[in-house]
Order: C-alpha cells, then structure tokens, then sequence
C-alpha cells in the first residue's frame, strides 16, 4: 500500500496521540515501526491507546530471537506483531477464538478485536480459529506472547492456560504477558466487551497471577504496573517471565 495514498479509515490511532506516545516512549522506533507495519498491513494502526505502550514492550523482548524462532499469539485480534515478526523472519502461530472473522480490506468499523487469518499477509503465519485450550501446537516454541487478552478467561481457565504455556514453551523461553488491571487496584480487569467474566474478588489479583506463574514454574523477571493511561478505562501490567 502506497503510503501517499492511503486513505484514513476512522479506527485509525489519530496523529495526535501517535505524537504524545513517540513522545514518551522507551523505544519510539519500535513503536513507529509498528504503526507503520500495521497501517501497511491493514490500513490502520488500532485506535486503542495502551496499544503504543503494550505492543513495543512485547516486541523490544523479541526482536534478538534469531530468524526461524517459533512465536505464538494468544488472542492475536488484528494486531501488527505477528506481521512485523514474520518479517524479520520468525515463524509464528496466531490463536484467536473471536466470533467475528475479519476480512482485508478492512473498513472504518474496524476495532483490534476479531479474527484474521494472518496467513494472507505473511507465509511464516499459521492462524487458528479456536479457543486456546483447544489449541495443539506441533511444536515447542521459543516464546509466547498474549496483548490484553488473558485476564478476559475465567481464573480456572486462566491457570490452564499458563500450564500450558509452560507445556509449550521450551525450557528457557520468554512468556511475555500484558495485562489490563482495574485502575488504581491490584485487581485484574474482569469484563470483556461490555460482559463481566467473573465477580472480581474471584476473577483474582496481581498477586494471584504471580503465584500462578510460580506454581507452573515461570520465572518472573519483570514486573511492572502503568497507570493513568490516556483515554484507557484501565491500568497495565507487564510481565516478562522465563520457563524453567
């Protein structure tokens, strides 16, 4: 897509925001990359502000895995990294169980959410159209990664899901998890698209989450909250953690 014609879709993240969040970021050529793989790839970058945060602190940890790493994409949605991965080589494996399917060309309703098969945009991109405890991967992989998608399960299936996490990570792998939290709370954001999952005092704690990694043997080797977050409902909280 040529880039003096592009047409502005209405989903796309306005040039003031994208200014303020280059302005602040850790990595601004990261996250310049990243609107620029996406509004390639689908004609907009998400108009979802913690986006600019989540997305290059997910790809600054996996930008020195070596070509033909093996990645998955837990609750992909319609989101630059899995393209802006393939490109650098690695091969990556998207798991999203989202009823609406998406398909290029995409129009001004557009939202992150929804299923794409990535495979039309990169042939190092496997798409699975399930429910990720009823995902079977092949392989191992080098890491895994999910963007504001986990704490959307219920706390059973969350601790099934960093199980198997663990299951599929090979032993020194990178887990690299972004986390929406109920502002000024330790709690973890408890309703998915307008639903609540589970009442919060279940749905569980930053605290609850850590020991969950701990008791699936992830090392946690970050972690760190981010409030105030412009034009978010939500705090954030990253995880960066290591199978062992």
């Amino acid at each position: 897509m040529s880039k003096g014609k592009r047409v502005r879709l209405a989903c796309d993240l306005p040039d003031s925001d994208l200014a303020l969040a280059l302005s602040t970021a850790k990595r601004p050529d990261l996250l310049r990359s990243l609107v620029e793989t996406s509004r390639d790839a689908f004609g907009f970058f998400p108009n979802h502000y913690p986006d600019t945060i989540s997305y290059p602190w997910i790809t600054e940890r996996l930008e020195s895995l070596p070509p033909a790493a093996r990645i998955l994409d837990i609750g992909a949605g319609v989101s630059p990294m899995a393209v802006w991965l393939a490109k650098r080589g690695c091969f990556v494996e998207t798991v999203d169980s989202h009823q609406v399917v998406r398909s290029l060309p995409a129009t001004d309703d557009w939202t992150g959410w929804g299923f794409l098969n990535y495979h039309q945009l990169h042939q190092n991109i496997t798409s699975h159209h399930c429910a990720i405890e009823k995902f079977e991967p092949a392989r191992n992989f080098d890491a895994i990664y999910s963007a504001c998608v986990l704490m959307l399960l219920t706390r059973k299936a969350l601790e099934t899901a960093l199980r198997n996490c663990r299951e599929w990570l090979r032993y020194g792998g990178s887990l690299l998890l972004t986390i929406d939290l109920v502002p000024f709370s330790d709690f973890l954001w408890n309703r998915a698209e307008g639903r609540e999952v589970e009442p919060l005092l279940r749905h569980g704690t930053i605290f609850d989450l850590m020991h969950q990694l701990k008791t699936v043997n992830i090392r946690i080797d970050q972690l760190e909250v981010v409030r105030v977050i412009k034009n978010s409902r939500t705090d954030l909280l990253l995880v960066s953690g290591t199978a062992v």
